[in-house]
C-alpha cells in the first residue's frame, strides 16, 4: 500500500508541476490548479487527482487496516472520492463565479468536501497514532496551509481586497497534504490498538 500512495502523491505533483510549467496561459500564483483545466495541456489535472485519488485510497485502506481510528479512515475516504469527484466535473474557467456551470459546482463542492475532510483526518489520525513530532510538524503545516489558502479563496469569490495569491496558497496547501500523506504512509504504525 505505501508504494500505491507514494505513487499516486508522485504523479500528481508531477502532472500540476508540468501542467503550471507548459499552461502558460494562467498564473499559477493568481488561478488555483482546477482552472488550468482549461488551458491546452488541460488533461494533466485530472491525471493528477485520479492519481491523488488512488494514492488516498490505498491509505484509506492502510489506515483502516491498523485499526486506530475509524473517524480517521472514513475522513480519508471522503478525501479519496472527492478528489475522484473532483476530477470527473472540471472547474470553469477562471471569473465564473457569480454563474457557475453543474460541472463547477460539483468539483466545488467535492473538493471543499475533501480538503475539508482531509484536514480533519490528519488532525484525527496524529492525534490516534504514537507520537510522532515529524508527523505532528506535517500536520500543523497542513492546518495552516489550508487556513491561509480558505482566506484567500473567500476573498476572491467575495471582496477581491487582497493581491490574488488564491493560485499560490492552494498549492501550499495541496503541498502541505501531499506531505502528510508521503509521511503518513512511510510511518504508518504496523498494529492497531
Amino acid at each position: 500500500m505505501k508504494k500505491t500512495v507514494l505513487a499516486g502523491v508522485g504523479i500528481g505533483v508531477a502532472a500540476f508541476a508540468v501542467s503550471d510549467v507548459v499552461n502558460r496561459e494562467m498564473s499559477p500564483i493568481g488561478e488555483t490548479i482546477s482552472r488550468f483545466v482549461n488551458t491546452g495541456a488541460g488533461w494533466l489535472v485530472p491525471l493528477g487527482l485520479v492519481a491523488l485519488a488512488l494514492g488516498a485510497a490505498a491509505l484509506t485502506v492502510a489506515v483502516a487496516r491498523t485499526r486506530t481510528s475509524r473517524a480517521g479512515t472514513w475522513l480519508l475516504g471522503v478525501w479519496s472520492l472527492g478528489l475522484l469527484l473532483a476530477a470527473i466535473f472540471p472547474a470553469d474557467p477562471p471569473g465564473w463565479w457569480d454563474d457557475p456551470s453543474v460541472s463547477e459546482s460539483v468539483h466545488g463542492f467535492s473538493a471543499w468536501a475533501a480538503f475539508a475532510a482531509f484536514t480533519a483526518a490528519a488532525v484525527v489520525l496524529t492525534r490516534a497514532w504514537p507520537r510522532d513530532g515529524l508527523l505532528t510538524g506535517a500536520t500543523v503545516a497542513l492546518v495552516s496551509g489550508m487556513i491561509l489558502f480558505v482566506v484567500t479563496l473567500v476573498d476572491v469569490m467575495v471582496s477581491r481586497s487582497l493581491p490574488p495569491v488564491v493560485g499560490l496558497t492552494e498549492r501550499i496547501a495541496i503541498a502541505a497534504a501531499l506531505g502528510w500523506m508521503a509521511l503518513a504512509a512511510v510511518r504508518l504504525p504496523r498494529t492497531g490498538r
